[in-house]
């Protein structure tokens, strides 16, 4: 029986200490600032480096809500406000004065330091307007008593050189990873496509007689798209879209209208369309490189996302 009660008195000492390391609420103290900030450091690694005007930085943010059940009363429950987000950004003048209080926080850091502030959602929104900062509480869903957690992760800190190297380096790899995901997707549905240096494949399903598009042409398009799975994220087809449940009433079903060159499309459709000719019916096999690469499209693109475009030159003026 004692050991028994022993093991149950370890097993929930260690639970209690990963939970506060995990969510920073208890026994580990924070360094208060007089401008009411706090925070603490989470381990001893780090470069020494700390970021200079118009640096480059890669950094990994999670924020958590402490919501106070009753104010002045120790009583509280803990969500999620934002989940881990890697961020690549230009440590300029333009990303402090939108982002002030995550600016203030970076700037504390060095390079491979991990860091968690607390403070409350009225020194983090910055509004000392009564009105003001109660619509911004209510549209973030929360309260004055409530308190954020900001967990950051300063991982690199890079010039524009390195910075140009380290998305050169990034590149090439992912679309290396596109090219064969492309290729094995070809041989499993038996195409036949022609390909180019860029990574863009591509195949001709309906050829024609009529001239080819040029540089600074505006043509007309019809188009489905699909991700490599057959999932379609979009189209210009009135029927294609009901017949797979994206119909929008709302919505004029006619061929995109585009200037070749323009830089109005992405990189694969100002390559492709210049290998067709008017009137001619294509597939377009398009590496998320000459697409939307690591952003994807929120709703509907993921990132790093292979596209394939079933597509018409309608006309060409």
């Amino acid at each position: 029986m004692k050991r028994k009660i022993v093991y149950t008195a370890l097993v929930l000492s260690l639970g209690l200490v990963c939970y506060n390391h995990q969510y920073h609420c208890y026994g580990y103290p924070f360094v208060i600032m007089p401008s009411g900030l706090s925070y603490k450091t989470i381990g001893k690694k780090s470069s020494g480096k700390k970021v200079q005007d118009g640096q480059w930085i890669q950094a990994f943010i999670t924020m958590k809500v402490i919501h106070r059940k009753e104010a002045n009363q120790g009583s509280h429950k803990e969500s999620i406000w934002m989940n881990q987000q890697e961020y690549i950004f230009p440590f300029d003048n333009n990303f402090q004065s939108k982002n002030k209080r995550i600016a203030e926080m970076i700037g504390m850091m060095q390079e491979k330091q991990r860091v968690v502030f607390k403070c409350t959602p009225q020194y983090y929104l910055q509004q000392e307007d009564p009105v003001r900062l109660a619509q911004l509480l209510k549209h973030h869903n929360l309260n004055q008593q409530d308190t954020l957690l900001i967990d950051i992760k300063l991982d690199k800190i890079m010039t524009d050189q390195a910075y140009s190297q380290m998305l050169a380096e990034s590149r090439s790899a992912q679309l290396a990873k596109d090219k064969q995901l492309i290729i094995d997707y070809l041989t499993t549905h038996h195409i036949q496509a022609f390909s180019t240096d860029s990574g863009l494949f591509y195949t001709i399903d309906q050829p024609s007689q009529d001239s080819p598009v040029v540089k600074g042409q505006t043509i007309k398009v019809h188009y489905t798209g699909r991700l490599l799975d057959g999932t379609i994220f979009d189209t210009s087809v009135e029927e294609v879209a009901k017949a797979n449940n994206l119909y929008n009433p709302r919505r004029d079903y006619k061929p995109f209208e585009f200037q070749v060159g323009e830089g109005r499309v992405i990189q694969g459709w100002e390559e492709a369309f210049l290998f067709l000719k008017k009137h001619e019916k294509a597939r377009l096999f398009i590496p998320s490189t000459l697409a939307y690469g690591r952003d994807g499209v929120k709703g509907g693109i993921p990132k790093n996302a292979i596209l394939l475009f079933e597509v018409e030159v309608v006309d060409c003026c």
